[in-house]
């Protein structure tokens, strides 16, 4: 069942659109950044981050599959290590 333009069904499916590899001719879905998440990736929940290095400027982008793997990956890159995930995002 397709989406209807206009409907919220429909916006969702634009925020929440998968992201596909161009580069590597097969036109698959990259999958989620997180360690072993073999899910597919969305572009809802990317991060862009800057890399500037002897006066180069670039971007890195990481997408992920849910919120829950971008904060395990937000919390581990900034020192805090392991699998853990920041208050609010404990497992219920």
């Amino acid at each position: 069942m397709s989406a209807v333009r206009g409907t919220t069904r429909w916006q969702h499916a634009i925020i929440q659109k998968k992201i596909i590899n161009h580069d590597s001719g097969t036109g698959r879905h990259i999958l989620c950044a997180w360690l072993d998440c073999e899910k597919e990736a969305y572009e809802l929940h990317k991060v862009v981050t800057r890399t500037g290095q002897n006066g180069y400027d670039a971007t890195m982008s990481y997408v992920f599959c849910s919120e829950k793997c971008k904060q395990y990956w937000l919390h581990d890159s900034r020192g805090h290590g392991g699998n853990n995930l920041p208050s609010g995002y404990r497992a219920r």
